[in-house]
């Protein structure tokens, strides 16, 4: 294939419609050259959330090229993309692992001014539900709805406050909510994607080259950074935070109790996870055997690890906790920001940790696969820990694994 139609094809992994992306999809990967696959990533986001990749396919299509040997899907408060990137991911012959997150709030701890996994919210917790086997439960379907239905009423009142602010700035209207909507296929709208519309908003204001930096200047409040997506990252800091002229307020209802996730995690026969925040250490995960104590007393017995965010020595302190306490450990990039980053991890590529990450990804696998079966995974449909169930689901996975590779060589 030439570099040219390499290019086209590429492009092609962000069309308007699945088919013409999937189409791409093959005609790549049959004139891919063989990688060696070492790595896992089991947390990315796809633009059914916010994400650098176009589609579910263009994510399949770099993971193959990285040489990921286990590839997770993990948009916010959304299983809509689950279906094109099983497709992907098949054709591609990455073996995938399907997940959720979503942010639930306690009180508790929200009173205590005790910080968690958000480093700025008191309270206000991460929590991912991994190898999800039910993605089309009704009862989650409903509670996601409501959920990003408060995503959406406040990410509306950031556009029409920046649209006022655009007025006040520019003398022009601002970004519509057609801007916003349109950037993710089943509405599932956040910030970043407010931020971006209100980037596209000043570019086609100022289309040529001289005016562009004025004319963001005068509605960001500084000048513009050397790339997009600093420029967007920009734009949220200065415009859409807490005190910023664009701000609007959570509602607290948009956050449910942690019992409250874990439940709509179980009816998408998903395993609990708390995402690790790492280094610098907030005062609620200092203690990583007393936070894990606390874990396990909400029915949480998984955890996950975004390597971007952490130091050698507290990778090592949470997967020698996890391994204590016989829990799996997974590892993942999330990439949901504007920014193209690598899609291995530095300690999932670290001779030191790899193993156990790996084993983390092998009982996800393991646990989707004995689930379809009719099997018992890791947890039970309760949530309780499965006897032997982590030496079951990681021989599964494994098993599948394998398979995998049988049917791509």
């Amino acid at each position: 294939m030439t570099s040219t139609g390499r290019v086209r094809l590429e492009q092609d992994l962000g069309a308007a419609t699945l088919d013409a992306r999937l189409a791409a999809l093959r005609t790549l990967t049959r004139s891919a050259s063989h990688r060696s696959r070492i790595g896992t990533n089991v947390h990315v986001h796809t633009d059914h959330s916010f994400s650098v990749f176009r589609s579910a396919s263009e994510a399949a299509w770099q993971a193959t090229q990285a040489g990921i040997e286990v590839f997770g899907i993990n948009d916010f408060f959304t299983t809509a993309g689950h279906a094109e990137f099983s497709q992907a991911c098949r054709i591609a012959g990455v073996p995938a692992v399907f997940g959720i997150e979503c942010i639930a709030m306690d009180r508790e701890l929200e009173a205590a001014r005790i910080l968690v996994n958000d480093p700025a919210n008191p309270g206000k917790i991460y929590l991912c539900g991994k190898a999800v086997t039910k993605p089309q439960d009704p009862r989650a379907a409903t509670t996601l709805a409501r959920v990003r239905s408060f995503q959406e009423t406040r990410n509306r009142q950031l556009i029409a406050k920046a649209d006022a602010h655009f007025h006040a700035t520019a003398a022009a209207g601002g970004p519509t909510w057609r801007d916003v909507v349109s950037q993710t296929p089943a509405g599932n709208t956040t910030e970043r994607h407010v931020a971006k519309a209100i980037l596209a908003r000043i570019a086609a204001l100022a289309p040529e080259a001289p005016a562009f930096a004025p004319l963001f200047e005068r509605v960001v409040g500084a000048a513009p950074a050397a790339s997009d997506a600093e420029r967007q990252n920009q734009i949220r800091a200065a415009l859409l935070k807490t005190g910023k002229p664009c701000y609007a307020p959570e509602d607290p209802a948009a956050f449910p109790a942690v019992a409250d996730i874990i439940a709509l995690f179980l009816q998408l026969g998903a395993i609990p996870t708390y995402p690790v925040l790492g280094n610098p250490l907030t005062n609620g995960e200092a203690d990583i055997r007393a936070w894990c104590d606390r874990l396990d007393a909400w029915g949480i017995r998984a955890l996950e690890l975004i390597p971007a965010r952490n130091t050698d020595d507290r990778v090592a302190a949470v997967l020698a906790e996890a391994e204590r306490r016989g829990w799996p450990v997974f590892d993942g990039t999330e990439h949901n920001t504007p920014a193209m980053e690598p899609l291995t991890t530095k300690w999932g590529l670290d001779g030191r940790f790899r193993l156990q990450l790996r084993a983390g990804a092998l009982v996800l696998l393991g646990h989707q696969d004995l689930c379809a079966r009719g099997q018992a995974g890791y947890i039970d449909a309760d949530g309780a820990l499965v006897a032997g169930g982590y030496d079951a689901c990681r021989a599964a996975g494994e098993r599948l694994l394998h398979g995998t590779r049988a049917s791509t060589a």
